[in-house]
């Protein structure tokens, strides 16, 4: 589920014991041991953090797609193997279907697209609670049409613009505490069109009073803040070109 990259330097690191475990490593920022160490200590909890901590790396702070592409599998194989010591785990069933989908942003392949669709809205089926749920298959809808365009991605896989402002506007409703939903939703209005401006700027001024709990949404709120200054002095144009920047994979060539 969760924009482009992020040095160390703006992260909000807190010191790490030495032999941190997993949890205490991610915390920090620390995303690259924070995989080594979740991985070691190989509970659901620990490998749904390895995943995690791996597609950081790769969405944000990742510039070779090869390299990429091979953190992503990693992750996937991490959730899969969470998935075996707790089936019925919706974190790692939805970072699952991140994790897919994210293979089939890399590979452009409409299969994986279509799978991490039905992975995303079953477990919105099962908890309709979920809110990151309802905003990652937001992000879904919106990912398809700037991929590939509205028509192509309306008769090919079902995706819809609309669909994907309601469903973000419906995961905010069900949970509204949660910075990295906020940090998403704007990212993607102005990738959808410079005509949604007013509406991320809402999004990022509330994302500024809404506290992050770890390093990773510390980053996501430092990075998207950048995105204020543009937007309050009306260059929309200039906001939606670093919003695609701070989008997962902007940095890739």
């Amino acid at each position: 589920m969760l924009i482009r990259t992020v040095a160390a330097a703006v992260l909000l690191v807190v010191a790490a014991p030495a032999f941190a475990g997993a949890a205490s490593l991610f915390q920090a920022g620390k995303f690259a041991e924070a995989s080594v160490a979740g991985r070691s200590e190989n509970t659901a909890a620990s490998l749904i953090l390895a995943g995690r901590a791996a597609l950081i790396v790769a969405s944000f702070d990742t510039t070779d797609r090869d390299r990429a592409k091979a953190l992503v599998e990693a992750a996937d194989r991490d959730f899969d193997a969470a998935l075996v010591r707790d089936p019925a785990s919706l974190e790692a069933q939805l970072m699952k279907a991140q994790a897919v989908g994210y293979r089939g942003k890399l590979a452009k392949s409409p299969g994986l697209a279509k799978e991490t669709r039905a992975r995303m809205e079953a477990v919105v089926a099962r908890d309709p609670a979920y809110g990151l749920a309802w905003s990652s298959l937001g992000g879904w809808h919106a990912g398809a049409v700037t991929a590939v365009g509205k028509f192509v991605a309306g008769t090919m896989l079902g995706a819809s613009s609309k669909v994907a402002l309601a469903d973000f506007e419906t995961g905010l409703a069900r949970d509204s505490r949660n910075p990295v939903q906020y940090a998403f939703y704007a990212l993607t209005l102005l990738d959808l069109g410079t005509d949604n401006g007013a509406r991320a700027t809402q999004l990022l001024k509330t994302l500024a009073t809404v506290p992050a709990r770890d390093a990773y949404e510390t980053m996501l709120k430092h990075e998207t803040a950048a995105l204020l200054p543009l937007l309050t002095a009306g260059d929309v144009k200039g906001a939606q070109a670093l919003a695609r920047r701070l989008l997962p994979f902007g940095k890739l060539a």
